[in-house]
């Protein structure tokens, strides 16, 4: 913190990603929001997210760590069922700022530049179809930023070839992406063929979370689905979607949350766990957009009843930023119901009029 002006008021952090991303300050996460800044037409526009963080920042502590995790997101990641990757570019990138306000009305300014150091993290690959893959053995076990292993310097996007951003920066419109609920397993049983299959009793969009204790270098393996077929795990609807996640154990107690991807699902059939898997080891988080519901409707018939509550979970799972057509195959593209409106490109500002004295981070 600089001296000389004061107790610190207030903080404010702004973010984006050419990708998706989760930030921390000081070890902890900014906010509840996943998958941000969203899906955006990133030719044209790109939004940023506004963060409250004064509470998060040490006044007594002479240094403030940032650190932040990038994802392919629908930036870089698979899009559309005919294997398209890289649609809007194939290099990842950080916007970050953070203003803190002292008493005498001094802001000190942190930005993202080419000063940042980039690190190798956990997560070895991630893909909103294919699934997320995760090595607890490479989690830090210190401070983030001062781990000496595959360290590099961060690139701005004016040195870095194969990034070019020309769009407008806005504030985000819509509602955030963040996880509602945890719901538990219904059955765990042995399929025929040998298989772990679970039942969360309950088709929704999401990933599950997993504690799991073993040995080191162990990969467990989680394959979803909505459906079972010929009581096995029915993967067939998701045509080339591979819908896996892949976690390597440290061997210690691990928890997994593979929050760079999304699975439509109901079953989870699950390989390489350590011992007998049993329900408190798992759970099925529900992530979808902050809506906020307005009205409920029942009836003295509960089949309608039903019908309906099946239109909600529908609703729910499908509004996931922008509203899509599916959330489980190779497809999730952007439905609204309505027919291609107008191709006028919006004016285009540059990042510098944007957000002052800064810079994009890591690089892919």
């Amino acid at each position: 913190m600089p001296e000389g002006h004061g107790s610190l008021t207030r903080a404010v952090l702004r973010a984006t990603a050419l990708g998706v991303y989760e930030v921390t300050l000081n070890g902890s996460a900014i906010s509840g929001d996943v998958l941000s800044p969203g899906w955006s037409s990133y030719e044209w526009r790109l939004r940023y997210q506004t963060y409250e963080v004064t509470d998060l920042l040490d006044p007594a502590a002479a240094e403030q760590v940032v650190s932040a995790t990038i994802g392919n997101g629908w930036y870089r990641g698979r899009l559309g069922w005919e294997g398209m990757r890289h649609v809007y570019g194939d290099r990842r990138g950080l916007l970050l700022q953070l203003d803190m306000l002292f008493e005498d009305g001094h802001v000190e300014t942190i930005c993202s530049d080419e000063t940042w150091i980039v690190e190798a993290s956990e997560v070895l690959a991630d893909d909103l179809y294919d699934g997320q893959s995760i090595d607890a053995r490479r989690r830090s076990r210190g401070t983030p930023g001062k781990s000496v292993s595959r360290r590099k310097k961060a690139q701005s996007t004016q040195r870095a070839e194969r990034i070019s951003f020309r769009g407008e920066l806005v504030e985000q419109l819509g509602p955030p992406v963040r996880r509602h609920e945890s719901i538990a397993p219904e059955a765990i049983w042995q399929s025929p063929a040998g298989k772990t299959l679970v039942d969360f009793g309950q088709n929704l969009v999401g990933w599950v979370r997993l504690h799991v204790q073993g040995p080191e270098g162990r990969v467990v393996t989680l394959r979803h689905a909505e459906v079972l077929e010929d009581e096995e795990l029915g993967t067939r609807p998701l045509r080339s979607a591979r819908a896996t996640d892949q976690f390597t154990l440290s061997g210690e107690a691990d928890i997994f949350e593979p929050s760079f991807t999304f699975h439509g699902f109901r079953y989870v059939e699950v390989t390489g766990f350590p011992g007998v898997l049993e329900p408190h080891h798992l759970s099925a988080v529900v992530v979808h957009s902050q809506l906020e519901r307005t009205g409920t409707f029942t009836t003295s018939n509960e089949l309608l009843n039903s019908f309906h509550r099946n239109v909600v979970w529908g609703l729910r799972g499908n509004f996931l930023d922008v509203p899509t057509d599916c959330p489980q195959r190779d497809e999730r593209l952007g439905w609204t119901g309505t027919s291609p409106c107008s191709h006028r490109r919006p004016p285009i500002s540059t990042m510098s009029e944007t957000f002052s004295r800064t810079g994009w981070g890591p690089r892919g």
